[in-house]
């Protein structure tokens, strides 16, 4: 799943996300937190078409009391 569509559908699903950082001295992937009823993760999300590991968009849904398999795409993605 690509990471701008993985942010897209945080949001739709009720999910606020805060940072948009990245770590000092550090190129690539931006951290993010994500916040959704009472519960919070944070995320890896780079350039809207980098390509996110789905162990982490699984993980990033259960902390999130979100359904994966609500995800867009293909299931075999997550």
């Amino acid at each position: 799943m690509e990471s701008g569509t993985f942010r897209k559908w945080l949001v739709e699903h009720g999910c606020r996300i805060d940072g948009d950082r990245h770590p000092t001295g550090h190129e690539g992937p931006v951290t993010v937190i994500v916040h959704r009823e009472g519960k919070t993760t944070q995320v890896m999300l780079g350039s809207p078409h980098h390509d996110l590991d789905p162990r982490a968009v699984q993980a990033a849904c259960e902390a999130l009391g979100l359904d994966p398999s609500e995800l867009p795409g293909p299931t075999s993605r997550v």
